[in-house]
């Protein structure tokens, strides 16, 4: 991997030994008084991402740029927010003062705003998964615009402010044209070094093990959690515990810019979240997955990634997506239409 330039990043660093920072105005406004307390893991570094063009950050197939020095790591968290799940990984960074990113799925961003706005609200930074945890690497792009469109959309207005400009392929499978079209919308795609596989057990202890065994070996990275996971929200706490007294430091990514939406897909995002506070309202909120059940999805590695994911079939799905096919033009409205 190529060290990065300095037109794609700015690094902030804090001065630990003194207790004074050094940040520019969002590390200052963001960055909590606890984050260099020598009990805690804290922050280390804050690196400004300058997403112009579309950047790669991780250990990705396509080269990507490496912005970690030994024993640094970032904190990743894909497919939330799922309240019961996200609320612990939440609780557990809180508790070390670090900070992480989450990139959200749009649906799950729309069934729970609320849980959005808590990530937000905790400081973490806030990308997306597309709408629909679809694997990019098999559709054209008309879907694939519309799949990282309109989860961009949601997660804005679940949230109610612009997010950062990051990415992340669902199954960690990129294809040629979908990393195009992010290179035209200037944002960044994050790969991963340090893989959980937390969807594979409900055992904590085993993703601890597998997440500092893979460390041990690589002496830094880009880890991925899935904050959906039972697993990692019995793992997490451990596993900082562990990586403060490896020596290990958290590097925070935040964007030097704010993520830019599309104004139809906008419109549809809100009719989402709309459609979704009344079907739920007076109800508890979900407590499982609304992201749709991802069929021969695989891992990076070539192992079939079995998620815990999905709702029983909807009887009226086949005739409101063809309903919704008759009634537009447009040839990225069908694939969503089913819900």
């Amino acid at each position: 991997m190529r060290r990065a330039l300095a037109a794609v990043v700015e690094m902030v660093i804090f001065a630990l030994a003194s207790g004074l920072l050094a940040q520019a105005a969002w590390a200052a406004a963001s960055v909590d008084a606890c984050a260099t307390r020598t009990d805690m893991l804290g922050i280390s570094r804050v690196i400004e991402v300058d997403t112009t063009g579309g950047p790669m950050f991780g250990r990705s197939p396509q080269g990507a740029f490496d912005v970690l020095d030994d024993h640094e790591v970032i904190l990743t968290f894909d497919d939330g927010p799922l309240r019961p799940y996200t609320a612990k990984v939440l609780e557990a960074l809180d508790a070390h003062c670090t900070k992480a990113t989450f990139f959200m799925v749009g649906r799950m961003a729309v069934a729970d705003p609320a849980m959005v706005k808590e990530v937000a609200k905790h400081g973490h930074t806030i990308g997306t998964h597309t709408w629909s945890h679809a694997k990019l690497q098999t559709v054209g792009l008309n879907e694939a615009r519309g799949e990282i469109e309109l989860g961009f959309s949601a997660v804005v207005k679940a949230l109610g402010k612009p997010i950062a400009p990051f990415f992340r392929f669902p199954y960690l499978r990129m294809s040629d044209t979908a990393i195009g079209y992010l290179k035209s919308r200037n944002v960044a795609s994050f790969y991963i070094d340090i893989d959980s596989r937390d969807f594979d057990t409900r055992d904590g202890a085993t993703v601890e093990r597998r997440v500092l065994a893979q460390l041990a070996k690589r002496g830094k990275g880009i880890l991925l959690f899935h904050d959906i996971q039972p697993s990692t929200a019995q793992a997490l706490k451990g596993i900082l515990n562990k990586l403060k007294m490896r020596g290990y430091k958290v590097v925070h990514m935040v964007p030097k810019t704010n993520a830019t939406t599309l104004a139809n897909f906008d419109k549809l995002a809100s009719r989402k979240i709309e459609q979704r506070k009344r079907a739920t309202e007076n109800q508890q909120l979900t407590k499982h997955s609304v992201v749709s059940p991802a069929t021969g999805g695989t891992s990076a590695n070539g192992k079939r990634e079995v998620l815990p994911w999905g709702k029983k079939p909807d009887p009226t799905a086949s005739r409101r997506k063809a309903r919704a096919k008759r009634t537009s033009n447009n040839s990225w409205y069908s694939w969503f239409g089913a819900w």
